[in-house]
């Protein structure tokens, strides 16, 4: 019987039926129950488990929310093909294992498309971006800086998201903003598993400055130059984690 309270990758306040949905969708993502593949009865589920029927039925309706499976009442639950509608859910699942550690493949692949998103979203901003969307951006910036010289530093971290979500939409693009949502999500959940291993990788405070004057020209280059530094810092920090696992530092 798997203990399912244990299933919380260092997340608190988490339900029977969301570790439940976990276990699952890690077997749909990793290819144990097959597409159009018939998953075993809520009976089996709920004995495997050790949970009661109603969280395992929770848990399936958490899963054909998302579209990993179709309940189909009277023939039975079928795994449906993966889409991006899965989103956050399907990240987590590929890229923490069981015990709650980073797999080191997927956190690589990760950090690459990061940083290909990331840059691109960035300079499609520059291109885009309305003067009402770039007074948005200076503004959080200049908010940024000032709290830090009046050492008013506890909103930062929403407000350096608030910066990147009105740069994302600049771009007029809305799934780069979705995409965007869902990246900052999953390293949100990074930076939650290794806790104080990670560096603060926010921007000093000169690069924010350069950052603004660059939107205000429209200089792509100088963008992309700012944004590149900024996602190595998070990159050289994870480095250790992304090497083969027999490799991977002991825990």
């Amino acid at each position: 019987m798997i203990d399912t309270k244990k299933l919380t990758n260092g997340r608190h306040n988490r339900t029977l039926s969301c570790n439940v949905a976990e276990i699952l969708t890690r077997r749909i993502v990793s290819g144990e129950y097959q597409v159009r593949s018939k998953l075993p009865t809520e009976r089996l589920l709920s004995e495997e488990f050790g949970v009661n029927r109603h969280a395992v039925r929770e848990a399936l309706k958490r899963l054909e929310a998302i579209g990993l499976v179709e309940i189909k009442h009277g023939s039975g639950i079928y795994v449906q093909p993966l889409h991006l509608t899965a989103g956050i859910e399907i990240f987590d699942a590929m890229l923490f294992r069981m015990d709650g550690t980073l797999d080191p493949v997927i956190l690589s692949n990760m950090l690459d498309f990061r940083r290909h998103v990331m840059i691109n979203l960035t300079e499609l901003s520059v291109q885009r971006r309305k003067p009402r969307q770039l007074g948005r951006i200076c503004r959080v910036i200049d908010d940024i800086c000032f709290n830090r010289r009046k050492n008013l530093m506890e909103d930062e971290g929403e407000l350096f998201y608030n910066l990147f979500e009105n740069i994302a939409a600049a771009t007029q693009n809305r799934v780069y903003s979705l995409v965007f949502i869902t990246l900052s999500q999953v390293f949100r959940n990074i930076r939650a598993t290794l806790s104080d291993r990670l560096p603060d990788d926010r921007f000093g405070t000169e690069d924010l400055m350069k950052l603004r004057e660059a939107f205000e020209r429209s200089d792509k280059e100088a963008v992309s130059e700012i944004i590149s530094r900024w996602l190595s810092v998070m990159e050289t920090a994870l480095a250790p984690y992304c090497v083969p696992e027999e490799n991977s530092p002991q825990e």
